[in-house]
C-alpha cells in the first residue's frame, strides 16, 4: 500500500475482490527524516483502522528482509521505489512464485502491482499459488507520467509546447490538439476485506518502542538530533495523521476565511495576510487524502478552484520529470549551468546557520525554525529561504534540496527536486529570479505586523516593529530595552549586503552560461534542456528549448568553438538573419491565411509556433550539412 487510507484506494479496492488479502507496506531503511517520523503514527493509525473495519492487519516489509509477501502495491516513480518493485518481483520469482502479466480490474487507467495473497512464510514456496503482476492506476496523481502528453506538445509545437507543459499535464487540459486525457473515477471504501484465516489482533510495534512500528534500533533525527520518536510525537500533535484528521483539515480549509476563494493573484508571490495555503500537503504526501477524490468531490466551477487544482497538478508535472529524468535531484536540466560555480558547500558555517535558523535575518530564521519544528513551510516562505540560500549565500541548490528532503513532513522527491532546480536557475523555468524575497523588504508584505517573527524568534519579541526585521539597525538603547545583544542572544547577519550578494550571484550565472559550449543553446539563444535519459516519444537530437531569462542571456556562444569568435561568428550571424527573415515571411503568410479563414487568436499562436519549429529544424539541417 502506498496510499495510507481506506477511501479511494484503488489497490485496496481491487485486492478486496481478489480473495484473502494481506495489506503490506514496504519501507526504506531508517533515514531519520521528518517524513519517516510522520509515517510512524500514520501506519499505526492505519493498522488500527484496518482492524476495526475488517479484522485485518498491516504488515511491514523493510529493506534487507528475506521474506516476501504477496501484495498489491501502487507503483511509484522515484528511482529507488522503481528498483524496490523490481527487487520484490525478483524475490517472488526466486521463491518459486510464477510471475505473469494481466489486465487490471479498473480499466485502462492502470499501474503495475503484485496481486494480494498470503505471505510466503505461511504458504511455503511450493504452495502452487501464482503471483500476477497486474496494472493499476496510482492513486497518488491525477495521471501517470506516461499519460501526460507533454512530449507530444513539445514535439509538435516547439517552444510554446514546453510553455504549455503544465496545461497538458494538469487536470484541466482540454485542448483539441493535445488532450490531457481522462481522470479515473474515485472508488469507495471496500465493503469487506477477507483477512487470513485465524487473524489475531497483535501489537503494532517494533523492537525499540511500543509506539515505534519499525524493526531495529531507534533512528536519530537528522533534523533535530533527537530520537526520531520524539520528532514523530511532536509532529503527530500538530497534524494528527489519521484519515479522519485529513478530512477534518479539508473541511476546515473549505470553511476557513476565503477557502478556495482566496486563490486569486499569485500563489508564489503573495505572502503574509494575502498568502494562499491549504495546509493539506502532508496529508496528500502520506496518502491520507486523494487528489482524485477531491477532484470529483469539490466544486470546480469557480476560477479560484480551477487555479487551486492547476497548482495541485504540479505534482503530475514533477513526477513526469522524475520519470523521464531520474537524475533530477542531482543533475541540472539546463546543460549550460552544469558547471555553475558555487561559493559554499553543505559544511559551510553560513549554510549551517541557514539550517538552524541563525542567519541574523529574522524572516529567514523564523521560516527555518518553523520548518524544523513543524515539518512544514508555506510556499512563499519556501521561496524566501530558498532564494537566500542560493542567491545570497551562493550555496548549491542541491544543498537546499537535501535539507528540505530531510526536514519536510510532506517531503516529495519529485516536487522538491523540481522546485530547487528552478531556484538554482537549472530547471525548466527561471521565473523565480523575478521574485524579490529580500529578507527585510519582503518582510513588509510577509510579516507586516511582526507576529510571525515574534512567535518563532521570541528573543526578538520585545523589539519595536521598526527594527524587528533588521535588528542590526536598532540603536544600542533600543536593543538594551528589548533584552537583545547581537552576537550573543541573537546572531549578527551572515552577509553584509543582500543586494550585492545577489548581484554577484547573477554575474557568476551569466559567466557560467557564456562559457558553456554552443550546443547547450538553441538557434535563438535560449537554453536547451538535456534530453530524457529514459525512453520517451520525443524525437529531438540536441535538447529541448527552454525560455531563458533576459538578465541571464548576455552573449550566447555560437557554433565554431568558445564564444563564437572570428568568421564562424559572422557566418552564424548571417545565417541567423536569414532564418529570422524566413520566419517572418512564413509567419506573415500564415497570419494572413488565418485571418481569411477566420481562425481564432489562440489557434494562430499554435500555428505560428509550428512555423518557428520548422525554421529551427531547417537551421539544424543547415548546420549538419555545412559542418558549421
Amino acid at each position: 500500500m502506498g496510499d495510507l487510507r481506506l477511501r479511494d484506494n484503488p489497490a485496496l479496492f481491487a485486492a478486496a475482490h481478489a480473495g484473502p488479502t494481506v495489506p503490506l507496506f514496504v519501507w526504506c531503511p531508517a533515514e531519520g527524516t521528518a517524513l519517516q517520523a510522520a509515517l510512524a503514527p500514520t501506519l499505526r493509525h492505519l493498522d488500527a483502522a484496518l482492524w476495526r473495519r475488517y479484522g485485518s492487519h498491516l504488515r511491514l516489509l523493510g529493506g534487507g528482509e528475506d521474506r516476501a509477501f504477496w501484495a498489491r502495491l501502487d507503483e511509484r516513480e522515484e528511482p529507488c521505489e522503481r528498483a524496490r518493485e523490481g527487487q520484490l518481483a525478483r524475490l517472488a520469482a526466486q521463491q518459486g512464485v510464477e510471475v505473469t502479466l494481466g489486465a487490471g480490474e479498473l480499466g485502462s487507467a492502470v499501474k503495475f502491482s503484485l496481486v494480494p495473497c498470503m505471505p510466503l512464510s505461511v504458504l511455503g514456496s511450493d504452495a502452487g499459488m501464482r503471483c500476477r503482476l497486474r496494472k493499476l492506476h496510482s492513486a497518488f496523481l491525477f495521471r501517470d507520467p506516461e499519460r501526460c502528453r507533454i512530449f507530444q506538445a513539445v514535439q509538435r509545437f516547439g517552444p510554446v509546447g514546453m510553455k504549455a507543459r503544465q496545461r497538458v499535464a494538469g487536470p484541466l487540459a482540454s485542448s483539441d490538439t493535445v488532450p490531457g486525457g481522462e481522470i479515473r473515477k474515485a472508488v469507495v471504501e471496500p465493503p469487506r476485506l477477507t483477512p487470513l484465516p485465524g487473524e489475531q489482533h497483535l501489537p503494532f510495534a517494533g523492537d525499540a518502542d511500543a509506539a515505534w512500528p519499525f524493526k531495529g534500533a531507534m533512528p536519530t533525527s537528522r533534523v533535530t538530533g533527537r530520537p526520531l520518536l520524539d520528532d514523530s510525537q511532536q509532529l503527530e500533535k500538530i497534524w494528527g495523521f489519521t484519515e479522519e484528521d485529513a478530512q477534518q483539515a479539508l473541511a476546515q480549509f473549505q470553511k476557513s476565511e476565503g477557502g478556495l476563494a482566496r486563490y486569486k493573484g499569485s500563489i508564489t508571490r503573495d505572502a503574509g495576510p494575502k498568502a494562499k495555503e491549504s495546509r493539506l500537503a502532508p496529508y496528500f504526501r502520506l496518502g491520507l487524502l486523494s487528489m482524485v477524490d477531491l477532484w470529483w468531490r469539490l466544486d470546480r466551477s469557480g476560477d479560484e478552484a480551477r487555479k487551486w487544482f492547476r497548482r495541485c497538478a504540479w505534482r503530475d508535472y514533477a513526477y513526469w520529470m522524475l520519470h523521464y529524468w531520474p537524475s533530477l535531484p542531482e543533475e541540472p536540466m539546463r546543460m549550460a549551468f552544469r558547471d555553475m560555480p558555487w561559493l559554499r558547500t553543505r559544511r559551510d558555517a553560513a549554510v549551517e546557520a541557514w539550517r538552524q535558523g541563525t542567519t541574523g535575518f529574522p524572516l529567514v530564521d523564523a521560516g527555518m525554525r518553523e520548518l524544523r519544528s513543524t515539518g512544514y513551510l508555506q510556499q512563499n516562505l519556501r521561496h524566501t529561504v530558498g532564494q537566500f540560500l542560493v542567491e545570497t549565500l551562493g550555496a548549491d541548490w542541491r544543498v537546499g534540496e537535501e535539507w528540505f528532503h530531510l526536514a519536510l513532513a510532506d517531503s516529495d522527491l519529485a516536487i522538491n527536486s523540481m522546485m530547487w532546480q528552478h531556484q538554482g536557475l537549472a530547471g525548466v523555468s527561471q521565473w523565480l529570479i523575478g521574485i524579490d524575497c529580500h529578507p527585510v523588504r519582503h518582510a513588509r508584505a510577509a510579516d507586516p505586523q511582526g507576529e510571525y517573527v515574534r512567535y518563532w524568534i521570541p528573543e526578538l519579541s520585545k523589539l519595536p516593529l521598526k527594527y524587528l526585521h533588521c535588528p542590526w539597525e536598532a540603536p544600542a538603547d533600543v536593543l538594551n530595552a528589548a533584552g537583545v545583544k547581537l552576537g550573543t542572544s541573537y546572531p549578527r547577519p551572515v552577509v553584509a549586503d543582500v543586494d550585492v550578494a545577489r548581484a554577484e550571484f547573477l554575474e557568476r550565472a551569466r559567466r557560467c552560461r557564456a562559457a558553456a559550449p554552443w550546443d547547450c543553446f538553441s538557434a535563438d539563444g535560449c537554453d536547451l534542456l538535456a534530453l530524457p535519459t529514459e525512453p520517451s516519444p520525443l524525437r529531438m537530437e540536441r535538447g529541448i528549448w527552454a525560455l531563458t531569462e533576459r538578465r541571464l542571456r548576455g552573449n550566447t556562444p555560437e557554433k565554431g568553438g568558445g564564444k563564437g569568435k572570428g568568421k564562424g561568428k559572422s557566418q552564424c550571424r548571417i545565417e541567423n538573419r536569414a532564418v529570422k527573415e524566413d520566419e517572418g515571411a512564413r509567419q506573415r503568410s500564415k497570419n494572413e491565411a488565418d485571418k481569411r479563414e477566420g481562425k481564432g487568436k489562440g489557434q494562430r499562436r499554435w500555428n505560428d509556433a509550428k512555423v518557428q519549429e520548422e525554421a529551427w529544424d531547417g537551421r539544424r539541417r543547415w548546420q549538419r550539412a555545412s559542418g558549421a
